[in-house]
């Protein structure tokens, strides 16, 4: 499956497309879109996120016209639905064997395989689901960056914001612009493949379908925690377009260290402002909504009901603590109402604020690692090396590709030649034997497959005003081919050489 995520006029974008992989690396210059763009992809993944189970926590009705299904009259319409169902699965023995010939215990329909009655009501509420998406998407838009009008690229040619949400297999396209106004989002496209494999049953569950659609005359809701079978098809089919998606997105700004240290503060004095909410408004500073979802995250972890660390994610984090920061990062609780975050090693244990700026950088990943982040799971990470020696550059890419082995996928931007030089090398070990990685001082969980990684190079284009995304080749026995750092390198030596000859003189 492939999802990919396209953005025009976009803030310093002018244009790009980016595929989203288990590790999906930004570089480039400053300032030219690689956290804009990373944080669009953050927004995108949480609305999908909210939008997967639209039928949840309510009784569908055959009828409800926010599905697209209005029928004449509703009992007539009912009926029809379960005889359409009925006939569909009449022929038990032979409807097993072909889902057993084709895909064993489990079977994949499409859309256009089910009785038109279904088709209509399930094309419906797969609409519905991508409108959620548009709704959501733009509130989350603003959330994280503020008014429409200012994503829009500036320049002296025609603008128009546009971003578009694709995904293969099952086919669905989201495309969403400022087309006839620059304040306002519009609903461009949105289209699904109905001959896409939508609907999963097991051999049981579709001989229960028929078993229960046949007692019922209508469909029946929630009764002793069953399903209303119809229902069931339905939630089935928007679960399966919407499946691949993280299951959680995760968001780590850069200059997450000052975040981390600040964020006491602020809530501090927002907690000394609540007796006085009665005679005056609360003061609250406004922040882009990916530091207050971080910020959020830390105040509220010692709450957090995932509790301890993940087990595909311990070797990670292990490492991360032994190879890069040499110590360990918890939570102390405390009498205030947020948790205290405290590094400790063989000499003692000391409060964020004592750490060097290496431990506070890392300290927060650290943290949703052993408290939030889960495999399937989605982690953006601005600039890892932030703060880093070279040589902890090189262990922390390490850990990164650690953690994409164990089933998180990553995003990263990154400046550092060093981390994308290291990433290089454990393209490398991907390819080796397990005699050779043992020689090498490897293990299994550091080897990194091409097929697994996209990277992008945002290219600045003068005469555009803003920046274009260029997929950067990855192969296993080069790896990502970054030119702009080895442009830096070749400069630095020229310009070397040039002084030291003027200097011989």
């Amino acid at each position: 499956m492939t999802l990919t995520v396209s953005a025009k006029d976009f803030g310093p974008i002018i244009e790009g497309t980016v595929e989203l992989k288990p590790l999906t690396v930004f570089v480039g210059p400053s300032n030219t879109g690689k956290s804009y763009l990373a944080t669009l992809i953050y927004a995108l993944m949480e609305v999908a996120l909210r939008t997967s189970y639209p039928l949840h926590g309510r009784y569908f009705q055959p009828n409800d016209p926010q599905f697209g299904v209005i029928p004449k009259d509703e009992s007539e319409i009912s009926e029809a639905v379960r005889s359409a169902i009925i006939a569909w699965t009449q022929n038990v023995d032979t409807m097993s064997q072909a889902i057993m010939d084709r895909d064993g215990e489990f079977s994949d329909f499409r859309l256009d395989e089910l009785p038109l009655e279904i088709q209509g009501m399930a094309k419906g509420v797969l609409k519905r689901s991508l409108h959620l998406t548009f709704e959501r998407f733009t509130w989350e838009l603003q959330k994280c960056f503020g008014e429409v009008r200012d994503l829009q690229r500036r320049s002296d040619g025609e603008v128009q914001l546009r971003v578009d949400l694709k995904q293969d297999l099952p086919f669905f396209h989201l495309s969403v612009g400022a087309k006839s106004s620059p304040d306002t989002m519009e609903l461009l496209e949105d289209d699904f493949d109905p001959s896409s494999p939508i609907i999963q049953l097991r051999t049981s569950g579709l001989l229960s379908l028929a078993a229960e659609v046949s007692r019922n005359l209508r469909p029946t809701p929630y009764v002793s925690g069953t399903y209303d079978p119809i229902a069931m098809l339905l939630n089935t089919s928007v679960i399966r377009v919407f499946e691949d998606r993280p299951r959680s997105t995760y968001y780590l700004p850069a200059a997450r260290s000052g975040i981390a240290h600040g964020h006491k503060i602020i809530s501090s004095t927002l907690v000394r402002q609540y007796p006085l909410a009665a005679i005056r408004p609360l003061e609250v500073p406004a922040f882009p909504g990916v530091i207050a979802d971080f910020m959020g995250h830390l105040l509220l972890m010692g709450q957090s009901h995932q509790e301890g660390v993940a087990p595909d994610l311990m070797s990670s984090v292990d490492f991360l603590e032994q190879q890069v920061i040499r110590g360990k990062v918890n939570l102390e609780e405390s009498v205030l109402p947020y948790p205290e975050i405290y590094y400790e090693t063989t000499v003692g244990r000391f409060a964020l604020r004592q750490t060097s700026s290496m431990v506070s950088e890392l300290a927060p990943l650290i943290l949703f690692l052993k408290h939030l982040v889960r495999p399937g799971d989605l982690l953006i990470l601005e600039e890892p090396e932030s703060h880093l020696h070279p040589a902890s550059q090189r262990r922390m890419a390490q850990g990164i590709v650690r953690l994409v082995n164990a089933g998180v996928r990553v995003l990263i931007t990154t400046h550092s030649d060093y981390f994308v030089g290291q990433l290089n090398n454990l393209l490398q070990v991907g390819r080796a034997s397990g005699r050779t990685l043992k020689r090498k001082g490897f293990e299994a969980a550091d080897g990194l497959k091409a097929e697994d990684v996209s990277a992008y190079h945002f290219h600045w284009d003068d005469a555009g005003g803003g920046s274009r995304i260029i997929p950067l080749t990855v192969t296993p026995g080069f790896g990502i081919d970054a030119p702009d750092f080895a442009r830096v390198s070749v400069d630095l030596y020229e310009e070397t050489i040039s002084l030291q000859r003027i200097r011989g003189r």
